[in-house]
């Protein structure tokens, strides 16, 4: 059996690692920032887990820009997941009458 990218990363001096396997880059909107998420998984595990370069943030906004879920089985579904949590409260905003604003984009500090 060949050596897998699991195999090199088992060293147990080895910590927090992660298996890089996409990113997607797009705007959201009308909003001027780039925002990017990536989808990886951990040594061992199957599951597509994501984490995004910004959050969703309106003021008195009820719509929570928080994913539901932080992973899936599917790396088109671990995408899902971000991009509706971005999409959802943006689309609400609108739906209030609000006018778009990048101050609704917050950096995701640990990306």
């Amino acid at each position: 059996m060949g050596w897998t990218i699991d195999d090199a990363v088992s060293n147990r001096t080895l910590r927090d690692a992660k298996i890089f396997l996409s990113e997607v880059a797009f705007r959201l909107g009308d909003l001027s920032p780039k925002i990017r998420v990536r989808l990886f998984r951990y040594p061992g595990d199957r599951e597509v887990y994501f984490e995004q370069s910004h959050f969703v943030k309106i003021p008195d906004q009820t719509t929570s820009g928080e994913a539901l879920l932080k992973s899936d089985k599917d790396e088109a579904y671990a995408l899902t997941h971000a991009v509706e949590a971005l999409t959802h409260p943006y689309e609400a905003a609108l739906a209030e009458g609000r006018e778009p604003s990048d101050s609704w984009l917050m950096p995701n500090d640990d990306y």
